[in-house]
């Protein structure tokens, strides 16, 4: 018997292992969750539909690669407490592109019009 041994396993196979059930991403409630969070806010979901499905294309396969919805148009550092800064919805408010543009950094969030 080998102790400490390092031993690459498949997916597949951590999964029967561990017993680890796998969640399928659901990409329609995670916008009807921040379509929800927008209610009420100064922000909204942008309209433009493509930019929102290609935006969340980009969350989802981030969170299949990386573990986190990470947003789509920024670097990740792999810096964990530095990355989670990255996860979205971001605090996008405090940012210099959604005080002067009126958008978050990837354009998932806009700022609502004043006559909504």
């Amino acid at each position: 018997m080998v102790k400490n041994a390092y031993v690459e396993i498949s997916s597949g196979e951590a999964q029967k292992v561990s017993d680890i059930t796998i969640v399928e991403f659901d990409k329609t409630k995670f916008l009807e969750a921040i379509e929800k969070f927008t209610e009420n806010n100064e922000f909204q979901v942008n309209p433009d539909k493509e930019k929102v499905k290609m935006l969340l294309d980009g969350l989802f396969n981030n969170e299949q690669n990386y573990r986190l919805k990470y947003c789509p148009c920024r670097l990740i550092t792999k810096d964990f407490m530095e990355d989670l800064k990255l996860v979205c919805p971001c605090n996008f408010l405090i940012h210099e592109t959604y005080k002067e543009k009126g958008e978050c950094w990837c354009g998932l969030f806009v700022r609502r019009e004043k006559n909504e």
